[in-house]
Order: structure tokens, then sequence, then C-alpha cells
């Protein structure tokens, strides 16, 4: 099956075939798995957050994403709290093992 959301009804003479209807599709999908009120771009914006964290090349997750342009994937890699605490502690153990002073790394949004 060549599409994400087919008709899956083999009874229909659709069957395998594209929706002809995706928001209707996706309301009662979202309605069956208990996700009531989620866009579809929720679920890309987490693929996009999830690919960032676990290193995926950045041309990779366009593929996957099907982002054409940088400049719209980027919409969708949110930097959260977390992976900017993960970035200045991975700063400040660069550091130290440089050998400089011992210091505390903090974001200037922290900082205030």
């Amino acid at each position: 099956m060549p599409y994400v959301f087919p008709h899956l009804d083999p009874e229909s003479p659709h069957a395998g075939n594209q929706l002809s209807d995706f928001r209707r599709t996706w309301a009662t999908a979202c309605r069956r798995a208990g996700l009531t009120g989620k866009l579809r771009h929720d679920f890309r914006r987490t693929a996009v957050r999830n690919m960032e964290r676990a290193g995926v090349p950045r041309s990779v997750a366009m593929k996957i994403t099907g982002h054409k342009t940088e400049l719209i994937y980027r919409r969708y890699a949110i930097v959260d709290t977390k992976a900017i605490d993960e970035g200045l502690a991975k700063l400040a153990a660069l550091h130290q093992s440089d050998g400089q002073a011992p210091s505390t790394v903090v974001s200037l949004a922290s900082a205030r």
C-alpha cells in the first residue's frame, strides 16, 4: 500500500486507494487512539525533535519528514529547555577537558 491512510475496508470499492477526506479520517483515527485534538503537525514536530536529539543528519531528517527547505524544517525543530541545558553541560565539559579553569556555564535565560 503506497498511502499512509488508505481505505482499509477490503469490501470497499476504494480499498487500498488514497483517502479523499483526510481531515475526517485523521479526526477518527485520533479519537480511536484517545488523542483527540491532536494535529498531524504535532506528530511531525515530535518526529523532528526526536531525530535532532538522536543525531540524525538534518538532510536525512528532512527527507524523512518531507521538508523541502531548511527554513520550514527549522520551524519544527523547536529547542526545549532540556536540550539547552544538555548543550551547556557539553560546553562546560569541553572547557574542563581543555584544562581551562573550572567554570559554570549558565543559560542567559536562566541568569535573569
